[in-house]
C-alpha cells in the first residue's frame, strides 16, 4: 500500500458559485446553477442552456507581473487558472514569503475557443505581438509552465491532456509526484471556457447533449448531459508532512488508478465496462481498502444512456455483494459538465462531503434508475443532503470516477482525515489579524470580505484565523490590522479598520517617555499575558527591592491608592522597569529599532535597552535618581505652547526659572521655584498663551537640580558601561550616541540638570530613511509631540489604561506601517492550526480582445506622431503593452514587460526609422529615452 496523499487545500469558481464554499452550499441544497440564457434561435433542436462561468472575461494582469496587452492576448482559461492556483496555494496556507519545498503543477484545459474566434481572428494583433507570443499565451502546452513561472514553483509543470477525465488524471500523477520525491506539493486541477459563454447548444439524437438542458445523473428519465464552465484546483501534500505542519486536511487519497478502454468498445467516443471495471479493481487493490467500506462515490454520471448503464454495470461488479449503503452522485446535475475541469470539482465535492460529514443529493432526482429501485444494489441516490454516521468498522472513505472521450479513465478512493485534538496554548487573550493587498481597493475589499466570511462562520477559532493571516499569507504593501478577543469582534473591527501604505525600509525608532506618563497597574496586563515581560519586571523588582524598601510590583501591578506610583522617587524606577520590559518584549517579537530616544527619566530605560546599562546598574541607577530628585527643593513646573524664543520675553526678571524642555518648535517646559512660576502664568494668561502647570512638585532640569546632579554623578561614576548594541540619540544636545562609545563622563548628571532636547532628538530621528516612530511606555504624550512633525507613521504602544489590547494593536500598527514582526513570538503560543479562509479579491479587470477582425495598417503607411522619435517610441510601447500610462523613462521590464515582447518591439522601431539598435545596450537601461536617443544618434551619423 502506497502512502497516504492529504488534499489540504482547493479553490475554485464554478456556474452560479465564486468559490468552493458557496459551491458547496449550492451543492447541499440541491440547487442547479446551470443557466437557462435568453437567447433564442428559430431551431426546435436549440436548447438555451449551459453553465455560466461569471467574470471569464476578467483578469488581475497586475497582480501577476503582466501587461495589458499580453494579458488580453492570452487564453482566459490560462488566466483564470493561474488565479486559482495562487488562491489555492492560499487556502492550503503555502502563499506566504517562507519557503515550502518543490511545489509541482499538473493541469489541463479545455478547447481554447479564444484564440480561433477572437485573437487569429485579428491580423493587427497578430502583426502587434508576433506568432511566438500567442503561441506562449494560448498553446496548452505553457498552461502549467506559466503558473510555475509567475507563482516561482520549483516542481515539475505537467500539462495533462485527457479530454473529460483531465483534471483527475492531473491528480492521479500530482500523487505519484508526491510519492516519488519529485514534488513536496503538488497542484492539480483543470479549467474549461467554452465561448461564447450565453450560447446554447444544438440537441442532436442519440448524442450526448440533454434536449431539455436539464442532466440528470442515473435517474430513469435522464437523457443527456448539458455543457458548462468551470475552473477548480487542490493543493496536495504527504500526509505525514501535512500532519506534521499541523495543516487542515479535507480528506486523504489513498490511491487510485488510471488506464484507457483501448479498443475494447464500440466507437472511440464510447465508454467501455471492462476499463472501468479494470480502473476501480486496481484503485482499491493499490488503496488497500474494501469497495464495501465506501460510502459514497462521485460518480462520472454523464447522465446519457449508455453512459450511466455503463458506469452502473462496472460499480457493480467491482463493489458486488457489498451489503451498503452507498450513494451515488455527480455534481454534474448541478453545474453541467465542466470538461477538462470536471473530475476535480467531483473529487472537491468528494472531499466536502468527508470533511463535513455529510452526504451531498443528487440535484434535480425524479426517479432512480430501475437498477437502482430493486435487487441486490448497494447503491442508493439521495434527494436530499443527510448526515454521513460513521461506519461501526472504520473510517469514513469515498470515491470519485472520471472517464475521458476517448477512453482514459481515473478512480480515485478517499477517506476521512480524524484530526488530532491539539491542546490551545495559554496565549493572550486578543488576536492579532493582519490583512493585506496590492491596492487600497483591493485592501477594503479584502477586509470585508474576510468580514463576511467569518459572520457566517462565528464558532472559528480567532486565534486560528490571526495563525492563517499571519504565517500563512503573503504580505503586500497595503495593510490593515485588527485586535480581537473572539469572532464576532474581529467582524465588528474589520469593518471599522482604515488601511495604510507601508514604508520602504522602515527605520524604527523607539521614544521613552518621562515622567508624568505613569499609571496605577500599568504593566498588570502584559505581566500576565506575556511571559518574557513578566520575567523582566519580576528580575527588576528583584534588584529594586533594597533600594525601595517594597516590592515595585505593588505599584506596577496592583491599582493601589494613596498615588504612590506618582511619588518621583517610586516613579522613576518603576516607569524606567515598565519601559525596558516593554522594549524587551518588542525586541522579542522582532521589532529591532534603528535608533532609541529617551525623554528624561526615559533614557535611561534606552540606555538599558541599547544594553549600555545592565539590568541592575540601570535599575540602581534610576532609584538613586529618583530618591534625589524626590529630596531636591520643592518647586513646580509649567508647559506653555510657545517657542523658546518667543517665551524670552516673557520670562523678563524672571530670572530664577529655567526652560526645562523643548518638546517640540511650539512646546516648551519652564521649571524652577512656585513663586515665580506664578508671576510666569499670570503673564501668559494676559498674553493669551495657553499654558498648563504640571503635576510636578519639583523643579526637574532646573538649576534647583544642581545638588542631585552632583549626587547622581558620583553614583553613575561607579557603574562601568558597556557597547550600545543600538544608537541611542542624547535628549542633551539631540546627536547621536553611536553604538560601541561611551558617554561622555558627568552625561547622566547634565542630563538631570540641563533641559530635555527632545525636538532636536526626534529631528535627528527624522532624518533617517523612513522613520517608524513609536512610543515603549504608557500614554501618549511623547506621539502626540512627534505626530505634527510630518506625515511619518506614528504608534502609541500602551494609549489607554487597562488590557494588552492596545500592546498587542500597537505591533499591529507598527506591521501595517511596514515594520516586520515575528509571528509566532506575537502568538505567544495561541493558534493551533490554519483555518480556511477568502482568497485574495483579485481586481476584476477585462482584459478581451473583441471577435471580429480590425485592419492592419503596415509600419511605413502610419505617420510618425508628433514628437520625434520619442513620441513614436512611446506610442509603440503603448500598443504593445497595453498600458496608457507610459513616460520617457518608465523600465520595460519593470512594468511587466517580458523579454521576448521587447525584442519585437525594437524591431518594429528598427522597422520603423530604418535604423540599426543595439539591443545589448538598450537591455541594460530599457526606457523610451534610452531607445530614442540611440535612433536620433544614428539618424544624426547618417
Amino acid at each position: 500500500m502506497t502512502e497516504d496523499i492529504a488534499i489540504v487545500g482547493m479553490a475554485g469558481r464554478f456556474p452560479g458559485a465564486d468559490d468552493v464554499s458557496e459551491y458547496w452550499s449550492n451543492i447541499l441544497a440541491g440547487r442547479v446553477t446551470v443557466t437557462e440564457l435568453d437567447s433564442r434561435l428559430d431551431d426546435p433542436a436549440y436548447v438555451p442552456a449551459r453553465g455560466v462561468l461569471d467574470g471569464a472575461d476578467e483578469f488581475d494582469a497586475e497582480f501577476f507581473g503582466i501587461t495589458p496587452a499580453e494579458a488580453a492576448i492570452m487564453d482566459p482559461q490560462h488566466r483564470l487558472l493561474l488565479e486559482t492556483a495562487w488562491t489555492t496555494l492560499e487556502s492550503a496556507g503555502l502563499a506566504g514569503s517562507a519557503p515550502f519545498g518543490r511545489v509541482g503543477v499538473f493541469a489541463g484545459a479545455g478547447y481554447n475557443y479564444y484564440l480561433h474566434n477572437h485573437v487569429l481572428a485579428r491580423p493587427d494583433v497578430l502583426d502587434t505581438h508576433g506568432l511566438l507570443s500567442i503561441v506562449l499565451g494560448n498553446e496548452k502546452d505553457h498552461l502549467a509552465a506559466r503558473i510555475a513561472y509567475r507563482l516561482q514553483l520549483g516542481g515539475p509543470a505537467i500539462t495533462v491532456q485527457t479530454a473529460c477525465s483531465t483534471s483527475l488524471v492531473a491528480v492521479h500523477l500530482a500523487c505519484q509526484s508526491l510519492r516519488t520525491g519529485d514534488s513536496d506539493v503538488a497542484l492539480a486541477g483543470g479549467v474549461c471556457v467554452a465561448l461564447p459563454q450565453r450560447s446554447g447548444y444544438r440537441y442532436e439524437p442519440k448524442g450526448i447533449l440533454s434536449p431539455d438542458g436539464v442532466c440528470r445523473p442515473f435517474d430513469a428519465t435522464a437523457n443527456g448531459t448539458v455543457p458548462g464552465n468551470g475552473v477548480a484546483m487542490v493543493a496536495l501534500k504527504r500526509a505525514g508532512d501535512a500532519r506534521r505542519a499541523g495543516d487542515p486536511i479535507y480528506a486523504l487519497i489513498r490511491g487510485s488508478a488510471v488506464n484507457n478502454d483501448g479498443g475494447a468498445k464500440v466507437g472511440y467516443t464510447a465508454p467501455g465496462v471492462a476499463g472501468q471495471i479494470d480502473v476501480l479493481s486496481r484503485a482499491y487493490a493499490g488503496a488497500g481498502v474494501d469497495p464495501a467500506t465506501v460510502g459514497y462515490v462521485e460518480a462520472h454520471g454523464t447522465a446519457t444512456e449508455v453512459g450511466d448503464a455503463i458506469e452502473l454495470a462496472a460499480l457493480t461488479e467491482v463493489f458486488g455483494g457489498a451489503a451498503g449503503p452507498c450513494s451515488l452522485g455527480s455534481v454534474k446535475a448541478n453545474v453541467g459538465h465542466l470538461d477538462a475541469a470536471a473530475g476535480v470539482a467531483g473529487l472537491i465535492k468528494a472531499a466536502l462531503a468527508l470533511s463535513d460529514k455529510r452526504i451531498p443529493p443528487l440535484a434535480g432526482l425524479k426517479q432512480p434508475r430501475p437498477e437502482l429501485l430493486g435487487g441486490p444494489t448497494p447503491f442508493r441516490l439521495d434527494g436530499t443532503a443527510r448526515d454521513w454516521p460513521a461506519p461501526a468498522n472504520g473510517p469514513r472513505r469515498a470515491a470519485v470516477s472520471s472517464f475521458g472521450l476517448g477512453g482514459t479513465n481515473v478512480h480515485v478512493v478517499l477517506e476521512e482525515e480524524v484530526p488530532v485534538q491539539v491542546p490551545a496554548g495559554d496565549g493572550p487573550a486578543e488576536a492579532l489579524l493582519p490583512v493585506s493587498a496590492r491596492t487600497p481597493e483591493a485592501l477594503r475589499a479584502a477586509a470585508d470580505r474576510l468580514a463576511r466570511h467569518l459572520r457566517e462562520r462565528p464558532g472559528l477559532s480567532v486565534h486560528d484565523v490571526a495563525l492563517t493571516l499571519q504565517s500563512h499569507r503573503r504580505h503586500f504593501p497595503h495593510r490593515l490590522s485588527v485586535c480581537a478577543t473572539d469572532v464576532p469582534d474581529a467582524v465588528a473591527r474589520l469593518g471599522r479598520a482604515r488601511g495604510r501604505a507601508t514604508v520602504r525600509r522602515p527605520s524604527t525608532v523607539f521614544l521613552f517617555p518621562g515622567q508624568g506618563a505613569e499609571f496605577a497597574a500599568m504593566a498588570a496586563e502584559p505581566y500576565r499575558r506575556y511571559p518574557s515581560f513578566r520575567a523582566d519586571i519580576d528580575l527588576g523588582a528583584g534588584h529594586l527591592r533594597e533600594p525601595l524598601g517594597f516590592d515595585v510590583r505593588d505599584v506596577l501591578l496592583r491599582d493601589e491608592s494613596g498615588g504612590l506610583i506618582h511619588r518621583t522617587d517610586v516613579t522613576q524606577p518603576a516607569l524606567v522597569l515598565y519601559e525596558y520590559a516593554l522594549g524587551r518584549l518588542l525586541l522579542g517579537w522582532g521589532v529591532h529599532p534603528t535608533v532609541l530616544i529617551g525623554h528624561s527619566v526615559g533614557e535611561l530605560a534606552a540606555a538599558g535597552l541599547a544594553g549600555e546599562l545592565d539590568l541592575a546598574d540601570m535599575l540602581r541607577l534610576v532609584a538613586v535618581r529618583g530618591a534625589l530628585m524626590q529630596d531636591a527643593p520643592e518647586g513646580g513646573m509649567v508647559a506653555v505652547l510657545a517657542g523658546p524664543a518667543e517665551l524670552g520675553g516673557f520670562l523678563a526678571g524672571l530670572d530664577e526659572l529655567d526652560i526645562a524642555a523643548v518638546n517640540g518648535p511650539d512646546s516648551v517646559v519652564v521649571a524652577g521655584p512656585v513663586a515665580p512660576l506664578e508671576r510666569l502664568r499670570d503673564r501668559l494668561t494676559d498674553a493669551g498663551v495657553t499654558h498648563r502647570t504640571l503635576p510636578a512638585t519639583r523643579a526637574f532640569h532646573s538649576r534647583m537640580m544642581a545638588g542631585a546632579a552632583e549626587a547622581l554623578d558620583r553614583a553613575a561614576a561607579a557603574i562601568t558601561p558597556r557597547p550600545r548594541d543600538y544608537d541611542v540619540i542624547s535628549s542633551v544636545d539631540g546627536a547621536v550616541l553611536p553604538r560601541g562609545r561611551a558617554r561622555a563622563a558627568g552625561y547622566w548628571a547634565e542630563a538631570l540638570r540641563r533641559p530635555v532636547r527632545f525636538h532636536d532628538a526626534v529631528r535627528t530621528a527624522l532624518d533617517r530613511p523612513n522613520p517608524v516612530l513609536v512610543e515603549v511606555g504608557p500614554g501618549t504624550a511623547l506621539t502626540g509631540l512627534v505626530r505634527p512633525a510630518g506625515d511619518h507613521p506614528v504608534v502609541a504602544l500602551q494609549p489607554r489604561r487597562g488590557g494588552d489590547r492596545g500592546i498587542l494593536a500597537g505591533a499591529g500598527a507598527l506591521w501595517a506601517a511596514g515594520v516586520d514582526l515575528d509571528w509566532p513570538a506575537v502568538r505567544a503560543g495561541a493558534g493551533v492550526r490554519g483555518a480556511g479562509l477568502p482568497g485574495y479579491p483579485f481586481a476584476g479587470t477585462r482584459h478581451w480582445l473583441d471577435a471580429g477582425p480590425a485592419p492592419a495598417e503596415p509600419e511605413a503607411a502610419r505617420p510618425a506622431p508628433a514628437g520625434g522619435a520619442l513620441a513614436t517610441v512611446i506610442e509603440l510601447w503603448q500598443t504593445m503593452l497595453g498600458s496608457a500610462e507610459i513616460t520617457a523613462d518608465t523600465s520595460f521590464f519593470a512594468i511587466g514587460g517580458e523579454s521576448l515582447t521587447f525584442l519585437r518591439m525594437i524591431s518594429r522601431v528598427q522597422r520603423r526609422f530604418g535604423v540599426a539598435l543595439s539591443v545589448a545596450e538598450l537591455t541594460e537601461t530599457a526606457t523610451p529615452r534610452a531607445i530614442a536617443d540611440q535612433v536620433e544618434a544614428h539618424r544624426c551619423a547618417s
